[in-house]
């Protein structure tokens, strides 16, 4: 019979408090304190360096997690990978490739790993036994088309899979639609659901034998709107994002893109304006220049995190080709 001796307090408390610790307003707010919140701190450099406000961006790739319906615009592939640097032992990670699909489609795969690692077991005498660590991580498969010169709709199948303990694991699938609406080639419009039906469903009987049982968490679904306007000469971009939930009632997201030059770009935004507190301003810069028929990137951005010991930091390369 397994006992949990190696099992131990200060892992519990990882537990309990992993959604906290990557959803920092949760800490201020226990309606926010729900299952998932690495899903919805951003993706990539450049989307968190706008605040988060990219459901009707169709400028540049950045995948399908704002908006999926934003990947029937991709004109080129496109791979990114990125790297957050946080605290408190925190990882996080992003990848996507977006590829168009003539005459009028695109699809794009994604990925999303975060996680806490270096925390400290012992048993319960109070004695070290080792590190664990614990992990959350998403895959998505989308897909996006134009109906029509002005309307595109796009799906995301994802698959969640979370890694709490060595015989404790949920594996499910959730789904995310969207529309977008380009009035012309300067203003777009965009709507759309998240995370319908995404959940993390436990089974703890191989822990606990007769005594465990089957629970299901699940994640807040989101509605989201919002706009982008891009100048005529394509140096400045701006866009706005709402979202809302039962969990986090409303929040504002907004953005900004600047061209210094063809090769330099500036960004700044601020996620949640709403709220003075938890807030998260952004401040970002991207630098591309053409090599042949490729165009490599590199994206840095820094997050200033509230409730946190320090700001975080965002790098990211990539390239169209």
């Amino acid at each position: 019979m397994r006992t949990f001796t190696h099992i131990t307090i200060t892992y519990f408390c990882y537990i309990l408090l992993l959604s906290a610790i990557f959803s920092n307003d949760a800490l201020a707010n226990p309606k926010s304190a729900w299952p998932g919140s690495f899903s919805r701190m951003g993706f990539g450099a450049r989307g968190m360096a706008m605040g988060n406000a990219g459901n009707a961006i169709t400028l540049g790739s950045m995948g399908s997690y704002y908006n999926p319906a934003t990947i029937a615009f991709t004109k080129t592939p496109a791979f990114e990978a990125s790297v957050g640097l946080l605290s408190l032992d925190r990882s996080l990670q992003f990848a996507h490739f977006t590829t168009r699909i003539p005459p009028a489609a695109g699809f794009s795969i994604s990925a999303v790993r975060a996680g806490v690692s270096n925390i400290d077991g012992r048993n319960r005498d109070g004695l070290h036994t080792g590190y664990v660590s614990v992990s959350e991580n998403l895959f998505s498969f989308s897909f996006g088309v134009r109906i029509s010169e002005y309307i595109a709709a796009g799906l995301s199948i994802k698959l969640f899979h979370y890694n709490l303990y060595d015989d404790m694991s949920s594996t499910t699938i959730g789904l995310d639609l969207g529309v977008l609406y380009s009035l012309n080639q300067n203003i777009s419009f965009a709507a759309g659901v998240r995370d319908i039906n995404s959940k993390y469903k436990w089974n703890s009987t191989t822990l606990y034998e007769q005594q465990g049982r089957t629970t299901e968490d699940n994640f807040p679904v989101l509605f989201h709107a919002g706009g982008a306007y891009l100048s005529k000469d394509k140096t400045l971009l701006l866009s706005i994002h709402g979202e809302y939930s039962e969990a986090f009632d409303f929040i504002l997201r907004a953005g900004v893109e600047a061209f210094v030059t063809e090769q330099i770009i500036l960004r700044g935004g601020i996620d949640n304006v709403l709220d003075d507190v938890l807030s998260k301003p952004s401040l970002g810069i991207g630098i591309r220049y053409p090599v042949r028929d490729w165009l490599p990137s590199f994206n840095y951005t820094l997050v200033f995190e509230p409730r946190a010991p320090s700001s975080f930091h965002v790098l990211s390369v990539g390239i169209e080709f």
